[in-house]
C-alpha cells in the first residue's frame, strides 16, 4: 500500500525494494490533469517506478518513465558500462513537491579493482503532455549532479597509485623542496613503489574529445597513505645540501660502509641524475682500483722505488702528468700521494688486462648490476691490453665510473669488503643486493687505508682521502671534472665537480665540509 504525502511533508525515507523473483511492480496512475503540477502521490509513485526499475537493471522499462526516453536509455547505459557500474542501489531520501532527493550507491569494478561510490542527485516528477502521465523530467544529472545535460560527457573511473610520503631511515619525511639535490632520488622513489601504498580509484567527467583526461569529480577508493622508509639520513643530507648549494655542477654521495646504506646523495642534474645514472672517464682516481690490484697481485709494496718520470711511453702512446710533476726515485706510496700517472702508467705493463678488469669485478664491486633501490649505472672496467691497459690504469680511455661508484670504492677501502649501496631495504625493492666474489685481503686493505691517510697528509685534507681530475673533451663546457673522495670513522665520501685547473680544489673542498659537519 502506498504512503500518501501532502504538500508539507519534508521527509521522505523510502527504500527502492528488489523483490526474489524480480523487481517490485509499482503502477503510475493515469488519472491526472495534463496541466497541473503532479500530486504527492503521483510523484511518488512515479519516482519509485523509476528507481525500482532503474535498480532492477531494466533500463528500457526506466527510460519509458521519463520525458526523453531515447537519451535517458543511452545515458543511464553509458553509466552501467563505461564507469563499470555492476549494481546501484537507490533510496528516495527527501519529497519537495515534484523534486525527489535519492541516494545512490554504486558498486564499480574497474579492471580488478573495486569501489564502492554513493552520493546524492535529484529528479523531478511533471506531468508530459504528451503521454498525459507522470515522468521524470530526464536530465544528465539524474545519474550525477555534475553530467551536464545534453550527453555527450561520460563518468569514467581511473586507478592510480597512491604517492608514499618518502622518509629517511628514523623516519623523518624528505621533500625536495626542503632538500633539492635530492629531488630525481626521491622522485624514482615515488613512482617506483607507488604500488607498494596501495591503488585508488577517481572518478572524472570526460566529453569525447578529452582523450582519457576530464576533470575528476569524486575519489572513490581511497589508496593507503605510506610511508617509504629509505637508508638516506636527514642529518647527513642537510650537511650535504650545504655544502654543495652554489656549487654549480656538483655530484656527491654519502655511504656508511659497514652496511653499504646510502645516507646522502646530491646533484644538479635535471634530466637524469648525474651521481648515479652518468658515467665518465674518472681520471686519477680510478688509481685506487690500480693501487689495490697491483698490491693484491703483489707487483709493488708501498716503499717499493717506482719513479715518477716526466712522461711515459706504452705502445707508442705517451702519458704525461697534468701537473708536471716528475720524480725519478718516488716509491709507490708517493706516486700514489701524488697522483702521478706516468708512474701508474708504466705499472701497468706488471698488470694483465684481466688483473685489472677483475680486481675492480670482483674486489669492488663495479660491472654488476647492482639493485640499490633506484635507477644507478655501475661502472664499467672492460678487459684491455697495451697502451689501452695503461691508459685504463690512469682511469682513461674506456673505464667508466660516476660519483656513487667513487663513494663506493672508499667505502671498501674502509671495510675491507664491498657491499653494494642501497637507498631501500631489500625487502622493499624485491632485489637481492650485488655480492663481490671476494675481499680485500687484510693486508692489501691496510696498505690502501695508509695510502689514502698519507695522501690525506700531503694534499692537508681530513681522515683518509684520494683524488684526481680527469680531462674531457676540449669542445667541452667542462673541460676539466675534479674527483674526491674521503673516509672518515663510518662515512665515506665522494664527490666531482667542475675544475678551472687540474687540482680537485672544489670536489674536496666539498667533502671537507661534510666531514667537518658530520665528524
Amino acid at each position: 500500500m502506498w504512503m500518501h504525502f501532502n504538500r508539507k511533508a519534508t521527509a521522505l525515507a523510502i527504500t527502492v525494494v528488489l523483490l526474489a523473483g524480480g523487481a517490485a511492480y509499482y503502477a503510475v496512475r493515469a488519472s491526472h490533469r495534463a496541466d497541473a503540477t503532479p500530486a504527492d502521490g503521483d510523484v511518488a509513485e512515479t519516482a519509485h517506478a523509476f528507481l525500482a526499475d532503474w535498480q532492477a537493471g531494466d533500463l528500457d522499462k526506466a527510460a519509458r518513465l521519463t520525458t526523453r526516453p531515447a537519451q535517458a536509455r543511452k545515458e543511464l547505459s553509458d553509466f552501467r558500462d563505461q564507469t563499470g557500474v555492476t549494481s546501484v542501489k537507490l533510496s528516495a531520501a527527501h519529497l519537495d513537491s515534484a523534486s525527489v532527493a535519492f541516494r545512490t550507491t554504486a558498486h564499480i569494478d574497474y579492471l580488478g579493482t573495486k569501489a564502492t561510490w554513493s552520493y546524492t542527485s535529484h529528479l523531478t516528477v511533471v506531468n508530459d503532455p504528451a503521454e498525459h502521465e507522470p515522468r521524470v523530467s530526464w536530465h544528465s544529472n539524474v545519474i550525477h549532479p555534475d553530467l551536464p545535460d545534453g550527453g555527450g560527457y561520460t563518468l569514467q573511473p581511473f586507478a592510480a597509485q597512491s604517492t608514499p610520503t618518502v622518509t629517511d631511515q628514523h623516519g623523518v619525511p624528505l621533500t625536495s623542496r626542503e632538500h633539492p639535490g635530492l629531488e630525481q632520488v626521491l622522485n624514482q622513489l615515488r613512482d617506483r613503489y607507488s604500488a607498494s601504498t596501495g591503488e585508488e580509484m577517481k572518478i572524472r567527467l570526460s566529453s569525447a574529445g578529452d582523450s582519457g583526461g576530464g576533470r575528476v569529480i569524486a575519489t572513490v577508493r581511497q589508496g593507503k597513505t605510506g610511508r617509504l622508509r629509505t637508508k638516506l639520513d636527514a642529518g647527513v643530507q642537510k650537511a650535504v645540501d650545504r655544502a654543495a648549494t652554489k656549487r654549480p655542477g656538483v655530484s656527491v654521495v654519502v655511504i656508511r660502509p659497514s652496511t653499504g646504506d646510502v645516507l646522502a646523495a646530491y646533484t644538479t642534474g635535471t634530466d637524469f641524475d648525474p651521481a648515479l645514472e652518468g658515467v665518465q672517464a674518472p681520471g686519477q682516481a680510478f688509481e685506487l682500483v690500480t693501487a689495490a690490484a697491483l698490491l693484491e697481485h703483489h707487483k709493488v709494496t708501498t716503499r717499493s722505488a717506482v719513479g715518477c718520470p716526466a712522461s711515459s711511453t706504452v705502445d707508442g702512446t705517451a702519458f704525461t702528468n697534468p701537473d708536471g710533476r716528475q720524480a725519478t726515485d718516488a716509491s709507490f706510496a708517493e706516486v700514489f700521494a701524488h697522483t702521478c700517472d706516468t708512474g701508474f702508467a708504466r705499472l701497468a705493463d706488471r698488470l694483465s688486462g684481466q688483473d685489472l678488469s677483475s680486481e675492480a669485478r670482483e674486489v669492488f664491486g663495479l660491472g654488476q648490476d647492482w639493485q640499490t633501490g633506484v635507477t644507478t649505472a655501475d661502472g664499467a672496467v672492460p678487459v684491455l691490453d697495451g697502451a689501452d691497459k695503461a691508459a685504463a690504469a690512469i682511469g682513461r680511455g674506456e673505464i667508466r665510473l660516476n660519483t656513487l661508484n667513487l663513494a663506493s670504492l672508499t667505502a671498501t677501502v674502509q671495510s675491507g669488503s664491498f657491499r653494494q649501496p642501497l637507498f631501500v631495504d631489500p625487502k622493499i625493492s624485491g632485489k637481492a643486493p650485488a655480492l663481490a666474489h671476494r675481499t680485500l685481503p687484510d693486508g692489501v686493505a691496510g696498505d690502501m687505508r695508509a695510502l689514502m691517510r698519507a695522501y690525506a697528509t700531503a694534499t692537508g685534507a681530513k681522515g683518509a682521502a684520494f683524488g684526481g681530475v680527469a680531462d674531457q673533451f676540449a669542445d667541452s663546457d667542462q673541460p676539466i671534472i675534479g674527483w674526491f673522495t674521503a673516509f672518515q670513522g663510518d662515512l665515506a665520501v665522494a664527490a666531482t665537480a667542475p675544475e678551472q685547473a687540474h687540482q680537485p680544489e672544489t670536489a674536496e673542498s666539498v667533502v671537507r665540509a661534510i666531514l667537518d659537519a658530520t665528524g
